[in-house]
Formats: C-alpha cells, structure tokens, sequence
C-alpha cells in the first residue's frame, strides 16, 4: 500500500462496488428502489474517487478508452433532452450507463489503492458466482420435482429471462477460467503431477458449479457465445507450459455438464441449434419479426431515435402481426434496440465499444510480446476480463443483456481491471487549470450538487414505487384503511412536487380528484367542477414524463364523455373531445381493445352507423392480438351485430371465435342460449 493512501480506503473502494453489484440483481426495470439504491450507491463510490481528483485539478488517464467511456455516458445524459419519454429515459439512464460509469470510476482509483481494493472485490465476485450457480441448479432441479414441463425447465436465476442469466454466466465464467490457468501453471510442476493445489482446486470446483448452471438454462445464445469465445482461450492460454493439457481438462469438464443438465432435457439444445429449427422455431421468427419493427422504429426517428428505454412504449404500434410470442419490452437485440432508441449516434457507440473489445484482444493476444510492457500473469489476467466482456457483447446480438443492469455494472468495472493492465498507464497534467478553473473545490461542489440532485430524484422514485405501486407492505403497517387513503394523498401531492415529471402521482391524484367528484353527486357543482378540471390537469400533467400511456388517454376520454357538461362542454363537443383522446391513446397501443370498442360505439353505432363500427371493429382483428383479447375482440363484434338485429351474423361471429378459442365460457353460454331460444321459437311455431 501506498503510505499516502490510508488503508481503510481500500475496503470502501471495494465495498461500495459490491453493494451495487448485489442490489442491482433484482431490479430487473422494475424495482425502481433497488436501482435507486444501486445507482446512489455507485455515486457515493464516485464521489469519494473523484474528490481527491478534482481537488488536485483533475489529472486524466491517457488513452482513448477513458474519453470514449467520459462520451458514452454525456451522450446517454443528452439524450434526456429529446427524449420521446424522458421519465422513462431516467431510469434506463442509470441502467446503460452503469458500464461507462463504473469503467470511469475504477479507472480513478489509485493504482496501489486499487490492487488492494481489486482483493476484495474479486472474493465478492467468487462469493457472486457461488450464490448465482446455486440459484440455477436449486431452480432446475426444484423445477423438476415439480413436474414443470422440459421447455419450462430453464433457470433464470435472479433475473427474468433465462437467456440474460446465461450471458450473466459468461461474464463470470471467462476471468475466473483466466485465473484458474494462472494459478495452475503458477505451481512449477507437471500438469497432472499429484500435488495438491487448493487454490486450483477451489477455482476448478467454481468453473465446474458455473458450467453445470450455466448449460442448465439451455440458453442457444448463451452457448454460441461460449463457443465464440472459447477459441481465444484455447489461443491465449493453451500455447502456455502444460496450456493443452489444462484447456483439455476444462473442455472435459464442459462435456460432462453439458451431458448431466442436457440429459434430462433430451439434449434437445443440439436440435434447436440446426438450421431448419432455427429459421421455424416460433422464438427465433418472433425475433426476426421483431427486428423489423425495430427497423421500422427507427426509420420513423433517424436521427434521435425515441429516448433511452422507450422501446416498450412504441413497440405496440409497430408489432406485426405475426409476433405473438413475446411480451414486447425488448428487441432481443441490443444494437437495434440503441439503433431505434437513440439512432444511428447511439448504435454508433455500441459498435465503438465492440471494436475497442476486438482492439484489447488483438493487443493482448497477438501484439502482447511486442507492446505490452506488463507481466505475463496480468496480461492473462486482463485478458480473462476482457474476454468476458467480448462473450456478453456478442450474445447482445440476440438477446438484451446490457438492459439488465448487474451485466452492464458487471461489464464497465471488469474492463476498467482490464484496461489498468493493457491500456496506456500514464496521465495528463492537471486540466482544470487548463480550462481557467484554478481552484478544485469549485469542481468538487459541481460534482456534489450533480450527485445531490441526481439521489434526490432518484429516492422520489423509489418512494413513487414503493408507495403508489406497490404499497402492498402498507397494508401491515397502517391497517385503517382510511388512514392508508390520506397518507397516499398527501404523499402524491408531494411527489408531484418533487418529482413533476412523475406520472404515477398525478394519475393518483386525478383518481383520486375523480372519485370525489363522483361520490354521492355533491350538489355543489362548484366543487365538483374544480374536482374535475383538477381532475383532468393532473392527467395532462402525467403525459409530460411518459407520453405513450393509452391508458391515461383513456381515462382522459370517458372524462370528457361523463364530465363534459361540468366543464361547460355541449354533448358534441363532448363526444368530438372523447373521440380525440381515444384515438390517441388507440394510436399508441393499436391492440387495445377497450378503446377500439369506445370509438366504434360512439363515433358510429350511437350514430346510427351499425355497418361502419362493425367494420371498424373488425379492422382490429388484423392487428396481432393475443388470444384472449382477440376473442374479447370479437365478443364485442358479436354483441354490436345482435343489437343491430344480425343473428345470423352474430352466431357466425360466435363460431369463428370459438372455433379459435374453445375455452371462451361468455361465447359457449350466449350460443347456448342464442339456440334454446331459437328451439323454443320454433317449437311455438
């Protein structure tokens, strides 16, 4: 340790990583408080690393891939300007970004600090791969107990997608196989020599624990990307003294958990892997039929794309109607993903960071005698990480892995090691002075007013979700549940304050202003009108942060249709109002079936228009519906056609739907009685 560093920073440089990595497992862009909680805690961490920087005038690392990384993440903050979704960008801010900023963080770190720290850290990682492997098995073979099918017999471990575990595998696997062959070649004797070497064997076991999850998940994604990666290995590390000999112990030890977790799946991996599979498989086309959309995405906004994460909210207006095999949150492929989300800059940046991946390959492979100033053991190292990176990189071509957020903190702090190793090891001089800026406690306040005000909206967030989401534990705490209905109040009114763009508290709030107006018709109209405008401001407001919400558009609607009178509307302007709002929100989300219904009611059959709103209802079935709201789709068909006085119409309509849905119990008990009605008039006839 350098005498100028105290020790204790070691453990804090160490821990602070490490609490992130853990809290950032079950965020999965849901638990907003988990990813509030990670992203403060990153920040924390990069406070105390930037401080001393900036208080001696901000010396920076040489080389290019610390400017590339200080880029990405001011390109990933720009982009919260013209964001379709700004609140939503918010979030995914944090997610994308964990790679650039935990790689400018560690890169920050002392040297001596930082080998010191890097200890701690890599037990955590150890600890991580344990717990990890663990989830995996217990799942699979809990599963199996349970009788769950073999196409369901897939773990996810911590994660909600199975393919995204595998990738998380990856990324732990390659720099624990890295120094596993360190350690083994470290002990001077003949590979296989009977000597025991705890070390080797503990990092054995890890590899052996990691394999068995990993082929587990019976990820094709995950495999191809493994099988990409391995040739590097064999390249890097199996020209080593005794390097053959302990690749081909690794490949047994592949071959055998392949054998173990495949068997019980009828190695049906193999399968899924041939050509013919791929290209008929529902999976596989679904992410074909995806890719278009994307693409279509993005020809709609070239330039800036739609906003960080919105893919989800535009998704729905651009599904064709062949894809019914996802939920539509991601593009399973993250180049296109950044491609519609933030145009052709964006994409630009993802493939930077690949080709700075295959530049640190090329340099610590076959440039590494001649440029590389650093032992062989470091370079191996560092070739490990570097290594794990690229197999998560490239599986990113078919599946979403820097969307989740442990795989993107993982990625930045595993290459920021890396790089300390390969990369330039010199700094510039001081460039805050360069800039006029002559005193660092002028750029320390800046930096404390950025983590500042960046924790407070995040902790607002967090309190959004936890209270106005899922405030289930609420229940428990305050079992009035009048009592639990004031709190909710007020703490909507305030999160409207200190998070405006915010959407859950106003769209409480407007609920809340409706319900009241609503309740027992007051007599005041006064009032009840002041409720209502209240009513409709906080639903506007709500549309700031996040646009796309149909069901806000909706609610919007049904107030201008009920409501109208109280706001000094007549019934046409009402119904044009009504009309407005839900063919926004239609546009925005083109399966929605409860809006398709209210403008077809409205805008044609209350108008006497019985043919036109079948025909307008009927043009939903050519969008991809799933099966339930198909056949809700077409329910309303039928009732529409019956009111009309079209029973022959609507007993084929009720045929259709249950030749495709038999199940549907509304369908089979109106046929049922549309026949026993028809017997009972032809038996009195």
């Amino acid at each position: 340790m350098n005498p100028a560093v105290p020790s204790y920073r070691a453990g804090l440089y160490a821990a602070f990583p490490l609490i992130a990595y853990f809290f950032s497992w079950y965020y999965n862009g849901q638990m907003i408080p988990l990813l509030a909680v990670t992203s403060m805690v990153l920040m924390v961490w990069g406070a105390l690393v930037w401080w001393p920087r900036l208080g001696e005038g901000l010396a920076w690392p040489r080389g290019f891939l610390p400017i590339f990384m200080l880029l990405w993440l001011l390109w990933f903050g720009l982009t919260l300007f013209w964001s379709g979704s700004p609140y939503t960008s918010w979030f995914y801010f944090w997610v994308l970004g964990a790679l650039p900023l935990t790689f400018l963080i560690s890169v920050m770190i002392p040297a001596p600090v930082a080998e010191q720290a890097w200890v701690w850290f890599w037990r955590g990682i150890l600890l991580s791969a344990w717990i990890l492997s663990g989830m995996a098995l217990w799942q699979y073979y809990h599963w199996m107990g349970q009788g769950v099918g073999l196409s369901g017999l897939r773990p996810y471990g911590p994660l909600l997608d199975t393919n995204s575990f595998a990738a998380w595998l990856n990324l732990l696997f390659f720099p624990i196989l890295a120094v596993y062959l360190i350690d083994d070649e470290k002990r001077g004797t003949r590979f296989g020599a009977l000597q025991l070497n705890m070390a080797g064997l503990f990092y054995l076991t890890t590899l052996t624990v990691i394999l068995l999850a990993f082929f587990s998940t019976n990820s094709r994604g995950g495999l191809l990307a493994w099988i990409c990666t391995m040739p590097f290995v064999f390249w890097g590390f199996g020209r080593r003294p005794g390097g053959w000999a302990r690749m081909a112990v690794i490949t047994a030890v592949a071959l055998i958990s392949f054998s173990l977790l495949g068997y019980p799946q009828g190695y049906d991996l193999l399968g899924h892997l041939a050509p013919g599979f791929i290209t008929h498989n529902i999976s596989t086309v679904s992410r074909g039929l995806m890719w278009v959309a994307t693409w279509h995405m993005f020809l709609s906004h070239p330039w800036l794309g739609t906003g960080l994460g919105s893919y989800f909210l535009n998704y729905p207006a651009y599904r064709l109607p062949g894809e019914l095999a996802s939920a539509g949150t991601y593009a399973h492929n993250d180049y296109l993903e950044y491609l519609a989300e933030g145009g052709l800059i964006n994409l630009g940046v993802l493939l930077g960071f690949a080709a700075t991946l295959m530049y640190a390959l090329y340099r610590l492979l076959y440039r590494a005698g001649k440029v590389l100033q650093v032992p062989d053991e470091r370079r191996l190292q560092a070739l490990g990480l570097v290594l794990g990176v690229f197999a998560v990189t490239g599986h990113a071509l078919g599946n979403f892995i820097f969307y989740n957020l442990p795989l993107s903190l993982l990625s930045g702090l595993f290459l920021a090691r890396a790089w300390r190793f390969y990369g330039v090891q010199t700094e510039t001089a001081p460039l805050l002075p360069r800039i006029g800026i002559n005193h660092g406690f002028i750029a320390q306040a800046l930096l404390v007013l950025a983590v500042v005000a960046a924790s407070w909206n995040l902790a607002a967030d967090g309190a959004t979700f936890a209270l106005l989401s899922e405030n289930g534990w609420l229940n428990r705490l305050i079992p009035n549940a009048n009592q639990r209905a004031v709190l909710l109040l007020k703490a909507a009114d305030v999160l409207t304050l200190v998070r405006p763009l915010a959407t859950q508290p106003h769209v409480y709030l407007a609920n809340t202003y409706l319900s009241l107006a609503e309740r027992g018709k007051q007599p005041d109209i006064a009032q009840r009108r002041s409720l209502v405008k209240a009513a409709l401001s906080q639903y506007r407001q709500s549309l700031v942060g996040i646009p796309q919400q149909s069901g806000v558009w909706n609610s919007i609607g049904t107030l201008y249709l009920e409501q109208g009178a109280l706001l000094g509307l007549d019934k046409a302007q009402q119904d044009r109002l009504a009309l407005l709002a839900w063919r926004k929100g239609l546009a925005i989300n083109p399966e929605s079936v409860g809006l398709r219904n209210k403008i077809a009611q409205l805008a044609y059959v209350d108008q006497g228009h019985i043919g036109e709103g079948i025909a307008f209802l009927s043009a939903g079935l050519q969008r991809p519906l799933f099966s339930y709201p198909r056949s809700n789709l077409q329910m309303e068909i039928a009732l529409t056609q019956w009111r009309a006085g079209e029973k022959r119409a609507t007993e084929a309509t009720l045929l259709q739907l249950l030749r495709a849905n038999p199940a549907y119990t509304p369908a089979v008990s109106w046929l049922q009685s549309i026949h026993r009605q028809t017997a009972k008039e032809a038996a009195i006839a």
